[in-house]
Order: C-alpha cells, then structure tokens, then sequence
C-alpha cells in the first residue's frame, strides 16, 4: 500500500510539473517581447558592443531563454523551467589578503582552500550552457589561479557571446599579468579597493599597498591601450566601512585620474561576517551623496550605487531574497551553493556538481523547499535568518549608542 502510495505521489508531481512546465513555456514570447520593448535599439546595440557579444544575436535559444528566467525571476515559481543566465565559478578560494571586512579576517574558513582544476571547470561549464554573464570568482583571488588564463579562452572560445568577468584586488598585476589580461579575452575586471589613502588602505586591505593596485591599474590600461583594445572593460569598488569615513570622493577623484572606465560598485558591508557597523545612517547619506555629486561632476560612470531607500534596515521588512532563482556559485570543490556572501556551504550545498548533473539538482527537492519559503518571505536556512538579522540590526547599535532614531 505504501508503495502504492508513493508511485501515485510522484506521478501526481510529474503531471503537476509538466502543466506548470507547459503554463509557464507558453508565456516566455510574450516575455521576450515585453523586454524588447523596455530597450530602445540604440540600448541593446550599447549592450552588445560594450561586451563585444554581437554573437548573441545567432543564439536565439540562449535569448530566449533570458526572457523567461527574468519572467520566473519576478514570479518566483517553485518549479524553474529556464536555466540559469548567470553564475560564479570558484577558481580559487585562496587570497594573497586578509580584509578586514573579509571571512579571514574573522578566523572564519567555510572549507579548505584549494584550486580547481581545469578539467573540473570544463565539467562544470559544460552543464550551464545559457549563460550571458560568468564571473570566475568565489572566496578569493582569481589572479592566484595558475591557469586562469587559458580558462577564460577557453571559455571565450567555445561561448563567444558570454560576458566573462573577475573580481581582483589588483596587487598581483605586473607587466606580464597585465598583458596576459588583455589577450585572453576577458571581459570585465573590477579592482576592490575600499580606500583612497595608503593608511587607510593598510588598515582595511591588510597585506597589500595601494601604490601597488594604483600601478597595476596603469599597467593594465596601457597594455589595453598598446593592443588597441576595447576590453577588458576595467571598474574600481568601494564597499562603505567604518575605517575609510570621508574617503569616497577622494577614492573617486583618484578612479577618474587613473583613467578607468566605471566605478562599478559602490556598496554598504551588509554581510554578516563579523563586520559591526559603527556609522549612523545619516553619516553614510552625506557621503553617497557626496559622491554621487563627485561622480556627475568628473563623468564618471557608476554601475551600482546604493539606493537611498533604507528600508532593508528596518525590523519590519519582510524576509525578501530572490538568489534561490537567480544566483548561483559552484566552488572550487563543485559545490553548487547559493552566489551570496554568506559563505558557509553546510548551509547551502545542493549538489556536487562534479558527481551529480546540474540539471537533476535545480528543481530538486530541497531548492523547491527552499524557493517556496523564501517566496512566502521565510528565510529558509540558519545562515538566511542570520543575513535578515544582521540587515534589520546594521544601523541599531550605533542608533541606540547615541540615542538617535531608529531608521524607518
């Protein structure tokens, strides 16, 4: 009778899977041409030429597919039908720094570190085949992978449209780091940098001088610059901390001297790491607003910067987090884990990659689970609730300190 039971459960699941399946295929044409619509020509050319991915317009199943995960994205079904169109593959989690905003710094070490190989990565690739947007990164310094070069050509060649990015904190780039940077066909770098004064810098960013990162930006654009080159498009970060107070025009000032080509994030340290906030709300709103004055003045392009909503702090907000259909990380190890910043894995792990096929993992059990919780606004793990705390409470301490008001 249980058996019974059982098969009847799982074929009842199927046909359920297969109608949803069908609703939600039905629907991604009239996506598609909603997004069209929400581009002017004149943005999708800017798109295509600024990522060179003109290859894109051939691949009308990858577009396709876009269209209905953005439709899934804002739906936020417990089934997925589209695949994912952006990941993170960790090459490395080992890193030359230790930030004091980082897990290091906190003695916190979600697994042992270590590289992945390159038959490993083509593994694991070969498994996300619509992609439009791979960043090689997780917990550490992709620039440490000794074959991080031949990996972005290889994937540059077999995904010509992909937009294949790093995230670096830039010490490492010398003459040779710099040259190889510009041939292999990189898309995107961004220089994590945090400071704009060299003590400052040796507090934040401990092992690392920002003379350094400061020459090896030079290097790396005149390298671009002798190959006649439009990428790697280079942008510069500058996560808001209690050390660096007062730093971000001058950090923007200095980013529009050395010539590069965007700020591409400016952000608060809203991760729970260890990391305390000891600035009142209305200390960070004078600086954003600073900078952003800073930033129309030079021309300077900014691709996020923080909004001045604030809301993600409050104790009434309910628990809102759509990575469970949209960000993905595979570690160095194979690991399929939420692309958070939360980074203990136990928490996350859905699958190893390297064992088990992508496709059995995205719409298995415990990421339905979790999809449904977090569309109810339930953080669905410990390490969900602990992230939702932390936001409600970044500015609570130093607004109780001081006696100011809670931020509403």
């Amino acid at each position: 009778m249980k058996t019974v039971h059982s098969i009847t459960r799982r074929a009842f699941h199927r046909v359920r899977c297969l109608v949803n399946g069908i609703c939600l295929a039905c629907t991604w044409t009239v996506s598609t041409l909603e997004r069209l619509r929400m581009l002017s020509l004149s943005e999708i050319y800017t798109k295509l030429r600024e990522n060179e991915a003109f290859d894109l317009l051939r691949r009308p199943r990858v577009m396709a597919n876009y269209a209905l995960s953005r439709w899934e994205i804002e739906r936020q079904p417990t089934l997925m039908i589209s695949q994912p169109t952006g990941a993170e593959i960790e090459l490395t989690n080992r890193c030359n720094l230790a930030c004091t905003q980082c897990l290091r710094s906190k003695g916190l070490k979600p697994y042992r570190l270590g590289d992945m190989a390159f038959d490993s990565y083509q593994k694991v690739l070969a498994q996300f085949p619509y992609l439009l947007n791979l960043s090689l990164n997780g917990f550490g310094e992709a620039l440490m992978h000794p074959r991080l070069f031949e990996i972005v050509s290889y994937t540059k060649q077999l995904r010509p449209w992909l937009k294949v990015g790093i995230y670096s904190n830039g010490t490492l780039i010398d003459d040779d780091k710099a040259a190889r940077l510009v041939d292999c066909g990189l898309t995107e770098i961004n220089v994590s940098i945090d400071a704009a004064t060299v003590g400052t810098y040796k507090r934040v960013r401990r092992g690392g001088r920002l003379t350094d990162v400061h020459l090896g930006l030079r290097r790396l654009l005149h390298a671009r610059a002798l190959a006649r080159s439009r990428l790697p498009m280079v942008g510069v970060n500058f996560v808001l901390l209690n050390d660096n107070r007062g730093e971000l025009v001058p950090f923007i000032e200095q980013a529009a001297e050395i010539g590069v080509d965007f700020v591409n994030c400016i952000s608060y340290a809203s991760y729970d790491w260890g990391f305390r906030n000891q600035r009142a709300a209305s200390d960070y709103q004078r600086e954003l607003e600073a900078g952003r004055r800073r930033l129309g003045e030079l021309g300077l392009r900014c691709k996020s910067f923080p909004s001045a909503d604030l809301s993600w702090t409050t104790a009434e907000r309910r628990f809102s987090c759509d990575h469970f259909w949209r960000a993905l990380r595979v570690t160095f190890e194979g690991e399929l884990t939420l692309g958070c910043c939360t980074p203990f894995k136990e928490q996350y792990t859905y699958g190893n990659l390297l064992e088990v096929p992508f496709e059995s993992v995205w719409n298995d059990a415990p990421l339905q689970r979790n999809r449904a919780l977090a569309a109810h606004g339930t953080p669905p793990t410990p390490s969900c609730s602990s992230c939702d705390r932390f936001g409600k409470d970044f500015f609570r301490e130093e607004e109780l300190r001081h006696g100011l008001p809670i931020v509403s």
